[in-house]
């Protein structure tokens, strides 16, 4: 409900400064039309005060989530329950959504010869804190302009050439009867036609459409952002400062470089990274409470309808060649 009382004023400070700017008291009117011809047209450039206008305009980013959406929530019979509800919901895909993020960061950082040895909770512990940190950023004055540029710059191209360099790098280079055949044995079950389809050309296909489109547009249109006039109690479309596009640049590079760095490090052995580059390991770190009972048992057999039974987990050290047909 404190969202609701929030949004309400906001509506009525905004109600009130377009009265202050755009509109004319009744005897400023009077003072004013009584000196202009009945023939003359004028304009006053006055300016409706409608809240639905300002929804409309609100109606995108986190607007539409704190403002359009909880106004039609109020429109609702039992208003404070469905509100419980969709506030609920935000929360829960917000944690969701950190914990998948926070999983895929964590094994990358496990990857680090260095970092293996620290206990997992420090790890996970630094990375909160440092995520903590920087969210600071989106909590100060010009907090959602920072989040305006991170969705459009960090989000987007960055994103999909990682995604479009990880399908490469599985269907083309790893093979998709090789994954397909991953898969089985890990479920008992093979993908079908459908996903064989689209891992290797409706995915692919798309995601460059993508890309290539998110380019050119940059390129033809210039990157701009909604900033508020108070004097014209309205927001405006301005172009980006040269300083801010290029942290958007050192953005979508951190996420894409990277790939190239690791594989020349890789291929020309810099700083000794991986002193046998063939050779790799799969083993267990720090399993929870709920799991450690069932994997510590090396000798249970997990069974499929289409799989013979096979040792849960075991210890295993494999080599690229071991892949080879």
């Amino acid at each position: 409900m404190t969202l609701f009382i929030i949004n309400s004023n906001k509506d009525i400070l905004i109600k009130h400064d377009l009265l202050h700017y755009k509109n004319a008291t009744f005897e400023e009117y009077e003072s004013v039309m009584a000196k202009v011809n009945g023939s003359e047209s004028i304009n006053l450039e006055l300016e409706e005060c409608s809240l639905s206008k300002q929804l409309d305009n609100a109606a995108e980013g986190t607007g539409l989530a704190f403002i359009v959406i909880t106004q039609a929530i109020v429109e609702l019979p039992g208003a404070p329950f469905w509100a419980v509800l969709f506030f609920t919901m935000l929360l829960s895909l917000g944690l969701g959504s950190q914990i998948g993020i926070l999983e895929g960061m964590l094994c990358t950082l496990f990857d680090i010869d260095i970092i293996k040895r620290v206990k997992k909770q420090h790890v996970t512990g630094v990375v909160c804190l440092f995520c903590f940190i920087v969210g600071f950023i989106f909590c100060t004055g010009a907090g959602e302009y920072w989040l305006k540029m991170f969705d459009s710059f960090a989000g987007t191209i960055g994103l999909v050439v990682v995604a479009l360099m990880e399908t490469i790098a599985v269907v083309y280079v790893y093979g998709h009867e090789r994954f397909t055949e991953d898969i089985y044995q890990m479920t008992g079950y093979r993908p079908g036609i459908y996903w064989q389809l689209t891992w290797r050309y409706i995915g692919p296909v798309i995601m460059v459409a993508i890309l290539v489109s998110s380019v050119v547009f940059m390129v033809i249109k210039n990157p701009t952002y909604g900033a508020w006039n108070a004097q014209l109690g309205a927001v405006q479309q301005s172009n980006y400062p040269t300083w801010v596009m290029g942290v958007a640049l050192a953005m979508i590079l951190a996420g894409v470089l990277p790939m190239p760095i690791v594989f020349l490090m890789r291929s020309f052995q810099c700083l000794k990274v991986d002193l046998d580059i063939h050779q790799g390991s799969i083993r267990r770190n720090e399993t929870t409470a709920s799991t450690k009972e069932m994997i510590d048992n090396d000798d249970d057999e997990v069974m499929s309808p289409d799989m013979p039974p096979q040792n849960l987990l075991a210890a295993t050290r494999f080599t690229i060649g071991d892949f080879d047909n």
